[in-house]
């Protein structure tokens, strides 16, 4: 079975150092995936990105006012840099990039035309090589190679990678049930919220690794993302005194009086 992959370009314009990485398609968690591996390998991070208009960037495009992807704008303020999409039908906007593309199909393509690759990693490992044989050649008419431009100018002028790296949020509107929990449908996984807040819709963020709930753009939870369906994850402060009185019994004392949901509740806080 063939399987075809898309191919991320990027290069810093001064010195024209280039980064290039297959993904399985242009979705936007592949894009920002792309982004971040571009970043990481050029160790800092530009004032200014300049994407095309692909819809895995920019929502509607606009020579003055585009509307950027709500993930890639999420990306741009972790990273501190901003998002300067090149106007529609303007291809000298990102005239350097479109030159390395033509000189990937013949330094990086052409090379591995016969090759076969059974996964995207090794496929990804066999272009990074030889795009660095690509950023090592010296460039025509130049004493240098790209790599040298980079290091001497580029690299000192890159800001400073931050300590985390950038993960994809999502947004959901909920409301705070009656046993104080919210229940996030993708993973059918229930968090804890402050009894406080029952009855009231709130914002949920979540990332592969945390969820993080809001009020009135006030943060008010935060948990470890869960896997588990139907498992809930409780903070006992988030619980009103009457539901932290339910575990000083079991749950059989609850069931044969009638109380068909203290066992579920029972079952969270011993979680």
């Amino acid at each position: 079975e063939e399987i075809f992959a898309q191919v991320f370009v990027a290069c810093l314009p001064y010195s024209d150092y280039c980064f290039a990485l297959a993904v399985p398609s242009q979705k936007t968690e592949d894009f920002i995936h792309a982004l971040n591996c571009c970043l990481q390998s050029f160790g800092g991070v530009p004032q200014t990105l300049v994407p095309d208009n692909l819809k895995a960037a920019v929502v509607q495009a606009n020579s003055y006012e585009p509307t950027i992807n709500r993930v890639l704008e999420d990306f741009a303020n972790h990273y501190g840099c901003s998002v300067t999409p090149a106007r529609p039908r303007r291809p000298r906007d990102k005239s350097l990039v479109e030159n390395q593309v033509k000189l990937i199909y013949n330094r990086i393509y052409a090379k591995l035309r016969d090759r076969t690759f059974f996964d995207l990693h090794s496929m990804n490992v066999a272009i990074a090589s030889k795009t660095k044989a690509h950023n090592q050649t010296r460039m025509q008419h130049r004493e240098y190679c790209r790599e040298e431009k980079f290091l001497a100018d580029d690299d000192q002028h890159l800001q400073p990678l931050p300590a985390t790296i950038f993960e994809i949020k999502c947004y959901r509107e909920h409301k705070v049930a009656n046993n104080n929990h919210i229940r996030l449908g993708i993973d059918k996984h229930y968090y804890s919220g402050p009894h406080t807040y029952i009855g009231m819709q709130v914002k949920v963020i979540h990332t592969r690794s945390l969820v993080k709930i809001y009020h009135k753009g006030a943060l008010i939870a935060t948990h470890p993302r869960g896997r588990r369906k139907g498992g809930y994850t409780t903070q006992k402060e988030h619980l009103c005194s009457h539901h932290r009185y339910y575990k000083q019994r079991s749950p059989t004392y609850y069931l044969q009086r009638g109380y068909k949901h203290c066992k579920v509740l029972y079952n969270y806080m011993e979680a």
